[in-house]
């Protein structure tokens, strides 16, 4: 179902829940607009000064729109959205936005239009009509990795927090510096939807190109993880040229742009329009539930209705036993993976980081005997937290599959219970009234960019607890104890860093748990209240009159209603949230 398909739905199904003054109805249709509206993506382009990421940028883009082969930008950002006709505007620090041309754009993103950004550039925005920023992609430029990190530290890493996926450029004949690997670093803590472009590949004979290649991802897999798939050869300029003669996209970077939607952007609109499918869905089993049962009511007497209405709430007052026993049962179960589960699993993970570690700053401490004890001693102790955290980082991944499967299970598990509780009392309906509603499946409460990244890393090595008087004693004597107090300082890097990433793995648990046990709450009560209040609608209309129309109108609604239903089941379940079913 494309996205138009479901707007069209939405359109369709808040016409209905407008005139049935359905709250819970509008307030999942509310959820879903917002992710319809959601499915745009953000595509950020970093890379160091000179490798060609305003090059690659514009090959994307298939038109020659940002500046290139100039000085690098300084603080300023630019970013390129869809639009009918290429205008830009830029925004200044004072909140003033200007329109310019584009033709103007290098005097106010450039070094050398805008030296030191005199102008007050806070940001810049390009509009485009272009195939891929039709898409709902938005692709921001940035200034080199020296001017991002030394300049606006603060501010780029809080946009890139915004970002859907990021693209990496390097060079090929100048493969991975200080720099970039800064970056990267900084970067794994924020998203892990990267992409490597191993740019100007063409300057470079066979043999040399395939083993620059090979270094790098070889070196990207120990740095940051990084498959081989998502590393690739380009050269942005002859993509760049080919496009603005109008020829075919080179080869190479053709299949990166392929990855890119495919593995980037196809991932996030697949995940975001599952997700509004799923809402809709409970829009309008919310719409069918209470449309139903406002029909079935004005087939009965008013005191029959009076007296269903009493059972009803009699049923729903035990389901709310029953939703407070499955919050208690949750929230044992996350106490239970948080203190036991992954108290081992960073129980383990320490053992492990010790065994790795402690053999490299023996090899370390004993490389040099001519070197004096105290610089040795001095420089492990800075370099000890980095070690940590380089191995830890190779570590966190089995953690983090070990929380969001058992926070997975436990969820399931508490839904499964949530669904019996609301499906006794529609089935004492269904019973009752004659309805045959289906149990509305409660839409995970999860924000599509909430991310379970510890992002507080500790490099810092730390002060040993030795006195400083011990290195003036021969080194036979002063060594020993240098061993100790090393040891020491290891161990305790390794505990504060996964104490951190426990607490965070903690505090996130127990966030999903109030989550979700409120909205257990408000599934009951939406569900007791779309009955209740057809029952009420029924009852007034016998004593007022127009129960034949009104009956009418209801039919014609249940039935767009079950033709949407049939339109929106999924073929194939890729929110994690079971279609309806019916009750019990």
């Amino acid at each position: 179902m494309t996205r138009e398909t479901l707007r069209a739905v939405h359109e369709e199904l808040l016409g209905l829940a407008g005139r049935q003054d359905d709250g819970r109805a509008l307030e999942a249709l509310a959820a879903a607009r917002s992710r319809l509206a959601a499915v745009t993506f953000r595509l950020v382009v970093l890379g160091e000064y000179k490798r060609g990421k305003s090059t690659l940028a514009n090959a994307l883009l298939g038109s020659p729109v940002l500046p290139v082969d100039v000085l690098p930008l300084t603080s300023v950002i630019t970013e390129v959205v869809h639009g009918p006709a290429k205008t830009a505007r830029v925004e200044l620090v004072d909140g003033r936005s200007e329109p310019i041309s584009l033709d103007e754009l290098p005097g106010w993103v450039t070094e050398a239009g805008n030296p030191r950004n005199r102008k007050g550039v806070r940001r810049a925005w390009v509009e485009l009509p272009s195939p891929l920023l039709r898409q709902g992609v938005t692709i921001v430029d940035t200034p080199g990795v020296g001017s991002v990190f030394e300049h606006n530290t603060e501010v780029t890493l809080d946009f890139l927090a915004e970002s859907d996926a990021v693209v990496i450029v390097l060079a090929a004949d100048q493969p991975l510096s200080a720099e970039e690997r800064r970056l990267l670093a900084a970067l794994s803590d924020i998203t892990d939807h990267v992409l490597f472009a191993v740019n100007r590949i063409d300057l470079l004979s066979g043999p040399d190109a395939a083993k620059s290649l090979d270094f790098i991802r070889r070196t990207l897999a120990d740095l940051d993880g990084a498959p081989p798939d998502h590393v690739f050869p380009i050269s942005a300029r002859e993509a760049l040229d080919a496009e603005t003669a109008g020829e075919s996209t080179p080869a190479p970077f053709a299949a990166f742009a392929r990855a890119l939607e495919r593995v980037l952007v196809g991932r996030k609109a697949d995940i975001l329009e599952a997700r509004a499918r799923a809402l809709l869905l409970l829009a309008a089993d919310f719409l069918a539930l209470g449309l139903d049962a406002e029909r079935r009511g004005l087939e009965q007497e008013r005191q029959v209705l009076g007296e269903v209405r009493t059972r009803l709430e009699d049923t729903a007052a035990k389901a709310a036993g029953e939703l407070d026993r499955s919050v208690v049962l949750l929230q044992h179960d996350l106490r239970r993976l948080h203190e036991m589960a992954l108290r081992r699993e960073l129980d383990a993970t320490q053992r492990r980081l010790a065994d790795n570690l402690w053999p490299r700053v023996l090899a370390a401490l004993d490389g040099d005997g001519t070197r004096p004890l105290h610089a040795t001693v001095d420089e492990l102790s800075r370099s000890i937290g980095e070690w940590v955290v380089e191995d830890l980082r190779r570590w966190h991944p089995t953690t983090r599959t070990l929380v969001e499967g058992g926070l997975g299970r436990a969820l399931e598990e508490h839904m499964a219970r949530v669904d019996d509780a609301v499906g006794g009392v529609i089935a004492d309906a269904n019973e009752r009234l004659g309805t045959s509603a289906r149990v509305p499946r409660a839409v995970a409460p999860l924000d599509e960019h909430a991310r379970f990244y510890f992002k507080d890393w500790d490099y810092a090595g730390g002060s040993l607890r030795m006195s400083s008087l011990w290195f003036r004693l021969p080194r036979r004597w002063a060594e020993p104890r240098a061993r100790r107090a090393l040891r020491e300082l290891l161990d305790r890097r390794i505990r504060q860093n996964l104490e951190g990433i426990r607490y965070d793995w903690v505090s996130r648990l127990e966030d999903a748990g109030r989550r979700f046990s409120k909205s257990a709450g408000e599934q009951l009560e939406g569900v007791v209240r779309l009955l209740v209040d057809g029952i009420g609608r029924a009852e007034r209309l016998l004593v007022d009159g127009g129960a034949g129309p009104r009956r009418e109108d209801l039919e014609a609604g249940l039935v767009r209603l079950t033709a949407i239903r049939e339109r929106l089941a999924p073929t194939a379940d890729t929110t994690g949230v079971p279609a309806p079913r019916e009750a019990p």
